[in-house]
């Protein structure tokens, strides 16, 4: 018996290497300081100024602020479906190699937030992701309602934190002066502070970042598990292999989803602008709907950027589709490789740029190192058949000597691993 696996579907590698672009975007606004601070922080830092830093960051938070990991959440799930669908045919034990997959992926996001950035969203995926073992045994309209409820469950936790638990004005002003604190040390940190301290200011803001998960109610984990779904549910009805025959399907639900989607976030991104729509008495309620907007709007939209980007890029050729697609094959070298760069460009302890730019001179930055993944992906792939962190995946996942090889020798193995994976 031989196995012979699918060819990569080039429009879901092209589609991750465009979502890293988006990810480098919005993880770049913390090296520059500007994810931490208030729009008014900025000016009286001398940072930037209003003119050109409050409709930039506007855009950015409309147009890339959440909806690139969010695609990445919805590769996670499609990428669990095929590798599961791949084992299936191999006759292997699933959902025992995609647990181990996960362990390796948690250790590998456990060591990139405790010493290289806070922001990691790997250890994040690895948690979440068993949950899929549980989900894949569901139907398709099943998981549909699961979606559903998980919606529902996000707009009622806000409402439960507003209406019963309020927080007073003058509790507000003083989180944020505590806020405020924590803010200037990293400020003071990033800029100045040596490799040994900055490291422990990433352990500080993973425990954070934890922190303000539970008090929302694990509202952002929630969000990425409603994408995992989807992309669980896309890998079930075969959809990027069937585009032709969805394309009616994928229109009409874009067209739908896109106002409600673009009102919304452009409602959740008015606070980058300093306008408050409600009274200072009433700043939970404010405060709420900008959050509650944001997270609905999310999703919503990046399934818009998903079925736009799946239409436009259907059967797509030519060598500038392959550079980005290649650089998408490199998901988890690339995300990680961006850490490191930008860790030399904007730390003190090395080049020391954090707080030395505005946010227009940011992508003096964001495209050259772009442009130097795409480059080095591509030359990467001329004579190796995936990265090398993918590899070290694969390996720590399968062994030395995978149960493919066992089973079906070292080119049937090869072939199989072409298949294409989750980020």
């Amino acid at each position: 018996m031989t196995y012979t696996a699918p060819s990569r579907i080039q429009t879901i590698d092209i589609i991750r290497g465009i979502a890293l672009f988006g990810i480098l975007v919005i993880n770049t606004q913390s090296y520059t300081l500007f994810t931490f601070l208030q729009p008014q922080q900025v000016y009286d830092l001398g940072l930037d100024k209003p003119q050109t830093y409050a409709p930039l960051q506007f855009l950015i938070h409309l147009l890339f602020q959440g909806q690139f990991h969010t695609i990445y959440s919805f590769l996670f799930g499609l990428g669990f479906y095929l590798m599961m669908q791949k084992n299936k045919q191999l006759g292997l034990n699933g959902n025992k190699l995609f647990r181990r997959r996960l362990g390796v992926l948690f250790i590998f996001g456990m060591l990139h937030a405790f010493v290289f950035w806070h922001g990691d969203i790997l250890h994040q995926y690895a948690l979440i992701g068993f949950t899929l073992v549980y989900f894949n045994k569901k139907s398709v309209p099943a998981l549909f309602k699961w979606v559903a409820g998980l919606f529902i469950y996000i707009i009622f936790v806000y409402l439960i934190k507003t209406l019963f638990f309020p927080v007073s004005p003058a509790a507000v002003a003083e989180n944020q002066q505590k806020l405020n604190a924590v803010v200037m040390q990293v400020v003071d940190t990033w800029q100045h502070g040596s490799f040994l301290q900055v490291l422990r200011l990433q352990k500080l803001g993973v425990v954070l970042q934890w922190i303000m998960s539970v008090q929302n109610g694990l509202a952002g984990f929630v969000e990425y598990l409603i994408m995992f779904l989807l992309g669980l549910i896309a890998g079930k009805l075969d959809v990027f292999n069937r585009v032709l025959a969805f394309r009616p399907k994928l229109k009409k639900i874009a067209r739908w989803l896109f106002v409600p989607a673009i009102l919304l976030k452009t409602f959740s991104t008015l606070r980058m602008l300093q306008l408050h729509l409600f009274p200072a008495s009433n700043h939970n309620y404010e405060n709420a709907a900008y959050a509650l907007a944001g997270y609905i709007s999310t999703p919503l939209l990046t399934v818009v950027y998903l079925i736009f980007l799946t239409l436009v890029l259907e059967n797509k050729q030519g060598r500038f589709f392959t550079w980005i697609g290649n650089t998408g094959r490199l998901g988890l070298t690339n995300y990680l490789a961006q850490t490191l760069i930008c860790m030399i460009l904007f730390y003190g302890y090395a080049l020391g740029f954090s707080g030395r730019l505005t946010l227009l001179q940011s992508f003096a930055f964001i495209v050259p190192i772009y442009c130097f993944q795409v480059v080095y992906s591509n030359l990467w792939l001329r004579h190796h058949k995936m990265g090398p962190m993918e590899n070290l995946w694969r390996q720590l996942t399968y062994g030395s000597r995978s149960a493919e090889n066992k089973r079906y020798g070292t080119s049937t193995r090869r072939q199989a691993l072409s298949y294409p994976k989750a980020p």
